[in-house]
Parts: structure tokens; sequence; C-alpha cells
């Protein structure tokens, strides 16, 4: 339930849940393209990568959404327009060990149709698919997808059945959430109220300690790639001072502005997390892909999210190479003299 005040403030409205069935909303028509539109609506940020991903061998299965989370987590996600939404615990159980074992490689290509076909974008390939994927995850050193992919499952209510299952299965070792999405109808709109009834809080911060040692394992069988930023000044391919910009691959909104501050930064040649560039516009320093991130989202005409930004595939130096390419030119040419002496 949620309360309008009148302008005035003189008085408050009580405006009462909505159904989907009573309101003509269905799953795949209406609440998939607006998660699509807006990941935040299921309660964190997602990049979405897939939608109706049915790629499965041996089976006809559809999967709503499929995205990747802050930390580089495979996020399935489960859609049901009821709280009758019989299965959908088991069902998106099964989605889940389907793409365990996918790794960005082999995501890849999914990915790179999804914005082709839904996000109608163009000169999409694989490096900047990839520097997408890398540049939205959080972990510096992240390179590849755990075997343990979350689970997200939403809806307008949940069953006790439901509830009590995921319940059950978080505490057994599965990160399951319980997104209620409830709609309300206000003055001709459709507003929608979000809601993570499952993990609280509390249950979320203990969950994490358990999965702790999971991670850990994990990321130490991973192959890490060093920070770009980090190759780049040890190998002095870029040194303090030099100029960069923000040219490469920009969103819709934005056009590259010759001359243009905002467009600008200059290499610090501190190798930090939050200060390895300074911002022509304003002076201050920033990460490499926090002020990309940043920039696109204040520069859209709506303040979108913009999704996974990874700066080093939107700057580029004097002579137009991207610092990831700068970056990955110089790791090919690192192995080639390694496996030739």
């Amino acid at each position: 339930m949620i309360f309008v005040v009148k302008k005035d403030l003189s008085s408050v409205d009580k405006v009462v849940s909505d159904t989907f069935v009573d309101l003509d909303v269905w799953e795949r028509r209406h609440v998939q393209q607006w998660v699509t539109d807006s990941p935040e609506i299921l309660g964190e940020e997602l990049l979405v990568v897939s939608v109706e991903f049915d790629r499965f061998k041996n089976s006809r299965d559809r999967l709503d959404v499929l995205a990747i989370d802050r930390s580089g987590n495979l996020v399935v996600v489960e859609l049901k327009r009821t709280s009758f939404g019989e299965y959908a615990d088991l069902q998106a159980i099964r989605y889940a060990s389907m793409v365990s074992s996918m790794t960005i490689d082999s995501l890849l290509p999914y990915y790179m149709d999804y914005q082709k076909k839904v996000l109608k974008k163009e000169d999409v390939d694989e490096e900047s698919s990839r520097a997408k994927i890398q540049g939205f995850v959080i972990d510096e050193e992240f390179v590849d997808f755990s075997n343990s992919p979350r689970i997200i499952l939403g809806s307008e209510d949940f069953s006790q059945e439901i509830t009590t299952t995921v319940l059950w299965l978080n505490q057994s070792g599965l990160d399951i959430s319980c997104v209620r999405i409830k709609p309300h109808k206000v003055d001709g709109k459709l507003i929608i109220v979000p809601q993570k009834i499952i993990p609280l809080q509390e249950a979320k911060d203990y969950l994490i300690e358990i999965h702790k040692k999971e991670e850990s394992v994990q990321s130490s069988r991973k192959s890490v790639r060093m920070r770009t930023m980090k190759i780049i000044l040890d190998n002095n391919l870029l040194k303090a001072g030099d100029i960069i910009y923000l040219k490469n691959d920009l969103p819709k909104h934005l056009k590259f502005i010759e001359g243009d501050d905002r467009f600008i930064a200059t290499i610090t040649g501190k190798a930090g997390q939050s200060d390895a560039v300074k911002w022509k516009h304003d002076g201050q320093e920033y990460s490499i892909s926090n002020l990309a991130w940043t920039f696109f989202k204040n520069t859209h005409p709506d303040g979108k999210d913009p999704g996974g930004v990874n700066g080093n595939w939107h700057w580029v130096t004097e002579s137009g190479t991207t610092l990831w390419n700068l970056a990955e030119k110089f790791i090919k040419q690192w192995k080639s003299r390694s496996l030739n002496s």
C-alpha cells in the first residue's frame, strides 16, 4: 500500500494495490519489458544479457531474463504474473543448473544477439561486449562467472509454498531472492512498488558470510587479468599528464564535441581505484569507469542508469586507440615474446 499526499500538503490519500490480471498486464509483453528497460525494478543493478533465452540442449524451455550482477554472478530471473505461478522455484533452479557452466566466451554470442535484436545497437562485436561485461562488474580482478548462478523470482506476490521453499533453499546454500512487484493505479498511471521480501537484509548479511568461503575458492581458480590501468602505467604505455578523450562507442544521447572539456581527461599516474584520471571539466580525480558512468547517467535526458560501463573501452588515446585495446595489444605481444623466447 502507498499513500499520496496532496500538492498543498493538506491531506493524504490511501492507494490500494491492484492486480496484474485486473490491469490486463502480462508477463512477457509488459513485466519482462519493464525489467529489460529498468533492471533496478528487481531491487539492484543488473546488466541484462539476454531475454527469452532458449539455447538449452535437449530442452524447449525459455528463461525469462538472463543477467549479470555487480559481483560478476550470472542471474536467472523468472517472472510470474500472479502468486499462483506454479513451480516457479523449481523452474528457476532448472534454468540455473543449465547455465551454471556458462563462461563469458560462451555467453558473448547471445549477449551480442540481444544487443542487436532487442536494444537495436549497431557495431556490436565480441571485444566491446566483453568490455561491457567486465566493466559492469565492480571486482577489478573478475575474469569469469562462478558455477553458482543467482536466482531472482519476480511476481506481484508469492504463495506460502514458494516463500517457504525459497527460505529453505537459501539456508541450504543457494542464492534466491523474491521481489514483490505490486501495481497501483494513480491518476490513470500505473505505479510499480518493488519490494525484496526474501532475503531480508539481516538474512542477506548472514548468507554472504556463508558464501565467502566458496567465492574464495572460486576466485583462487581463476586466471586473473591485471587491471587495464595498471598494465598501462606499469609498462609506460601512457604516463602522468597524457591526455585521453571520451570518444569511443558513446550512448545515443551523446556525441563527441572537439575541444569540449567534458570529453577530456588527464592520466594522473596513480594506480588507485578512484584517482586514475583527472577530469578537465571539474578538475576532480575519478576512476576511469566511474567517470564515464557518471557522465553518461547525468547527461541522459531521463537520468537513466547506463548499465555496464567499462571506461577503458570508451576513453581513447591521442591516436584513437581505446585504453582497453592498448593494454590488450601489450599483453598479446608480451605472450608472443614469452612463447618465442
